[in-house]
């Protein structure tokens, strides 16, 4: 289980908090959801995210019910055993971090999610107060480079109630960077620890990470993010389910592809792949 996510667990680790979109379901539950594609694994591999240092993930997506009600309460059953804080809907996670109290709050469009619900999380973990609030937005159109008005809309409304980083998924491909009221709006981090399938087209994925400076209780307004391109296997023909860190000429391709894919977006892209 510490295969998986052993080429980045550096940065994971390095880091006080990674959160991830956990697309799939931890359960033995055989009521499979009546689709194409459906998610799931034993209770132990909760240990990927453990030994990968992932300590917060999203549940707000569209593979979270594949195996129904069951197979989500399994979920969150293992996680919670394991330390690991998942966010849905109205569910926040929080954690506390140096003595600053962080919220993560997840919705999924495909859901159905609208403004309401975004506010109205937003304002509870504001009430409980969070000095930082991440939000995770499942949403947007599969294989699309670009963020629909949807999407677009969503993410500014976030960050106009409150929220200081968005971070989206679903469309399974990276889409652009925006720099919104001094936020960041990362609209697609496409897929990453992948086991959907045996050889994806485009393995071309990120993280994106950014350090918040809080002073007296205040969140500063200084931007310190970065991009740090990666592919979602470390063979290019086949897909060895190990996302692996960019270096050189491959790392300048991906920058180079998230400058056009930013474009028009209050954002500049430096050359290590740092945000301004």
């Amino acid at each position: 289980s510490s295969y998986f996510l052993k080429k980045v667990k550096p940065v994971f680790s390095r880091d006080d908090i990674a959160v991830v979109n956990f697309e799939g379901t931890l359960t033995e539950s055989g009521a499979r959801a009546n689709k194409k594609f459906t998610f799931k694994g034993p209770a132990k591999h909760v240990k990927i995210l453990k030994k990968g240092s992932v300590e917060v993930v999203n549940l707000a997506n569209n593979h979270t019910l594949d195996f129904g009600q069951q197979g989500f309460e399994d979920t969150k059953k293992t996680l919670k055993k394991n330390g690991v804080k998942y966010c849905y809907n109205s569910t926040i996670a929080y954690k506390t971090v140096k003595g600053v109290k962080v919220a993560f709050i997840g919705f999924s469009q495909l859901a159905g999610a609208g403004q309401s619900q975004v506010r109205s999380a937003i304002k509870a973990a504001k009430k409980k107060r969070a000095k930082i609030i991440i939000a995770s937005f499942h949403w947007g159109i599969e294989y699309d480079y670009y963020p629909s008005g949807n999407q677009r809309a969503m993410g500014r409304y976030a960050i106009s109630q409150g929220a200081d980083l968005v971070l989206g998924h679903h469309p399974h491909v990276i889409q652009g960077v925006e720099k919104y009221k001094g936020r960041y709006i990362v609209y697609s981090l496409g897929n990453f620890c992948f086991g959907g399938n045996v050889n994806p087209r485009d393995k071309d994925t990120m993280i994106f990470q950014q350090t918040f400076y809080v002073k007296n209780g205040k969140l500063l307004k200084k931007n310190d993010a970065r991009l740090i391109p990666c592919s979602l296997s470390g063979k290019s023909n086949t897909n060895d389910f190990q996302p692996q860190i960019l270096k050189g000429s491959s790392k300048e391709r991906l920058i180079k592809k998230m400058k056009g894919l930013s474009r028009g977006m209050n954002v500049s892209i430096g050359k290590g792949g740092r945000l301004k």
